[in-house]
């Protein structure tokens, strides 16, 4: 076996074994994402496209670092890690949740050239849903925070988004997600061609992505 077949099987075979690769139902990050993807997903189609790992993995090994720190740093267990949380169907696994103080904190891993555009909507709405979910299990939430970690930058660049908690922004984001829910016919793609062969599963004979025409 090759080094590179060896590292990526090593890999891909550790995500595969995690409760978050295991879920079948829609997470939370996928609301506000392309409209098309969510409702190939709810509609249970066969995926189609083998995805880029790497960038994925890397996240998974840095959300995985934080954990453990977190955890050998927290004697009084005042923090909740990967804590899974779901109503009326929709679930999300929340990276951090401090009781304490009702704050929700939600790790990015991105590039540096992706912190001016940082925080997007979708990512907010996750954030708040991850709010509403735990509000929805009797939970105070007071604010919700994203924090954006740069692979290919250092401490200085980490960029922290904060604002209250505002059921009202959820409630967007579900209606958004009861949208989707709605169609009887296919969504439109929403994103570029290079980023759906890439990262999309359900890029080729399913849609080639908006930037070449979709079907």
């Amino acid at each position: 076996m090759e080094i590179e077949e060896l590292l990526m099987k090593a890999l891909t075979t550790y995500d595969k074994s995690r409760a978050r690769s295991k879920q079948v139902e829609l997470g939370v990050s996928s609301v506000g994402s392309c409209r098309r993807q969510v409702w190939f997903h709810l509609q249970g189609e066969e995926k189609t496209n083998d995805t880029m790992r790497l960038p994925a993995l890397m996240g998974t090994a840095i959300h995985t670092m934080i954990e453990k720190a977190i955890k050998d740093i927290d004697w009084d267990n005042d923090y909740e890690l990967e804590r899974e949380v779901s109503f009326e169907g929709l679930m999300g696994h929340i990276d951090l949740f401090i009781p304490s103080i009702g704050a929700v904190v939600d790790w990015k891993t991105t590039k540096k050239a992706g912190l001016d555009s940082f925080p997007k909507m979708n990512q907010v709405w996750q954030v708040q849903l991850y709010g509403y979910l735990l509000s929805k299990n009797g939970e105070n939430v007071n604010t919700v925070s994203l924090v954006a970690i740069p692979r290919d930058g250092d401490e200085r660049q980490i960029k922290i988004h904060t604002e209250p908690y505002v059921e009202a922004i959820a409630l967007q984001a579900l209606s958004w997600l009861e949208d989707v829910k709605s169609r009887t016919e296919i969504p439109d793609p929403e994103n570029y061609a290079a980023f759906c062969n890439l990262y999309c599963s359900y890029f080729g004979d399913k849609c080639q992505g908006k930037g070449r025409g979709s079907r």
